[in-house]
């Protein structure tokens, strides 16, 4: 059969058009199980006995690997770029929208998550743990199950970016450079759109070098209570997570959606890992070359070099993840016993995440209550992280059964879906359908 050329320009976009579908396993997965590590971390590191006596010049190479698990924000800011680019193309696709809609539908999703984060780190995150003062700054709900005193709200709590408060900011950043870009190039199918993002995310890496300096001015401005400063930069350079880098990492993120868009995914996955191997490899050259001051988390050069690695490492897994769950010869698959374990905190997990450090001062409450002289090694606490992060899978599995009903997740979705559509809730009644058998 003989093609004209606008035929054959047709049916090479359909084929390619196929390419981006309307949910990506492998990022459901990724997602999962970094949270099911961050959840077993978070409750075995706060619980750990010997933690202020660790020699920070010189930590045990277990220690050291936990740090770097830890830093798991950069993997999730690189998953939810590529989800809302994924979302984003689909809504263009079946209409065409105004940079004005286009903003308002990432700012109500950013804003949700930050009120989530906010509410997250004030009442029941995580611990801020001061080495030398040797005390750890607890969210409200923590220090009242820990140790029965109410400090009320805290200043370095409120200011502090952690995992949820960089997501939320991303989201926002990203939606009104989507709208420029978009109406610049005027459509997802220009390949100038796609390379808007990896310029942008490049060019913004390279300015996070910046962060340096300014994180210095930041500390001052802190110490002499120089609040237009702090306001001033305190998204942009404050620990743990901020604006620079963490915003390139979205932005990589929404390139790689934004390719899968364009090019079959043999070339997708070459590009990719092309950079990201680059990347990786100076990042780690950078990082065996330089002092070691990772643990004591100072902003310097070994934290760049860090970063770098980081960037490289994400996108490698990201992009392994896509070609393992989504883009294989089979047209559909049945997840194994693991991989569905860890997909389902990609579900219900933020709604895992919000409670577990309260949910785990509980359990250590009553642990201490039967064994006043109760004391955790490192491979003990290790053990009771992980225990509950286990446990907190069975409750998934339940859960699952009526689409994590009355979770995070649950109203997110129901809120999101009154401004333009929610993948999150699609995906959550699918969940509660009970299906073992996932398309991609």
């Amino acid at each position: 059969m003989i093609r004209t050329k606008e035929q054959h320009q047709n049916l090479k976009k359909n084929q390619l058009s196929k390419h981006l579908k309307k949910q990506y396993i492998g990022l459901d997965v990724l997602r999962g199980l970094g949270i099911f590590i961050l959840v077993g971390l978070h409750s075995a590191f706060y619980y750990f006995d010997g933690l202020y006596d660790l020699d920070m010049e010189n930590p045990p190479l277990v220690v050291t690997l936990i740090g770097l698990l830890l830093m798991f924000a950069g993997m999730f800011a690189i998953i939810s770029g590529t989800a809302h680019m994924t979302q984003f193309i689909r809504r263009i696709k079946a209409k065409r929208e105004s940079a004005q809609q286009i903003i308002k539908y990432f700012l109500v999703r950013g804003g949700m998550i930050l009120v989530i984060a906010y509410t997250y780190f004030v009442f029941t995150g995580p611990g801020l743990v001061d080495f030398a003062t040797r005390s750890s700054n607890n969210s409200i709900l923590v220090d009242l199950i820990r140790y029965g005193i109410f400090k009320g709200f805290n200043f370095e709590r409120l200011i502090y970016i952690d995992s949820l408060v960089m997501i939320g900011s991303n989201i926002i950043l990203l939606g009104l450079f989507t709208a420029i870009f978009y109406k610049r190039f005027k459509s997802v199918e220009n390949k100038w759109f796609s390379r808007a993002y990896l310029i942008g995310g490049l060019a913004i890496f390279a300015l996070s070098i910046v962060r340096i300096p300014l994180y210095a001015i930041y500390i001052k401005a802190v110490t002499d209570g120089d609040y237009p400063v702090i306001i001033a930069l305190n998204w942009l350079v404050n620990k743990n997570n901020p604006v620079l880098p963490y915003l390139a990492f979205g932005f990589f993120g929404m390139w790689i959606a934004s390719m899968i868009n364009l090019y079959p995914w043999k070339k997708v996955n070459r590009t990719v890992l092309s950079l990201a191997s680059a990347l990786l490899i100076i990042g780690v050259a950078l990082y065996i070359n330089l002092p070691d001051t990772m643990l004591q988390r100072g902003i310097d050069f070994k934290w760049y070099s860090i970063m770098m690695a980081q960037l490289g490492l994400f996108m490698i897994m990201v992009i392994s993840a896509l070609k393992l769950y989504d883009f294989r010869k089979t047209s559909c698959m049945t997840l194994g016993s693991l991989s569905k374990f860890v997909y389902r905190f990609s579900f219900g997990g933020l709604s895992v995440f919000f409670i577990e450090s309260v949910f785990s001062a509980c359990v250590y409450r009553v642990l201490k209550t039967i064994d006043p002289e109760l004391s955790f090694s490192l491979g003990t606490a290790l053990i009771y992280g992980f225990s509950l992060a286990l446990f907190w899978g069975l409750v998934l599995v339940a859960w699952e059964k009526n689409g994590y009903k009355y979770g995070i997740e649950y109203f997110y979705g129901k809120i999101a879906a009154k401004f333009g559509g929610s993948a999150k809730q699609e995906k959550l009644e699918a969940a509660g359908a009970g299906s073992k058998r996932v398309k991609i």
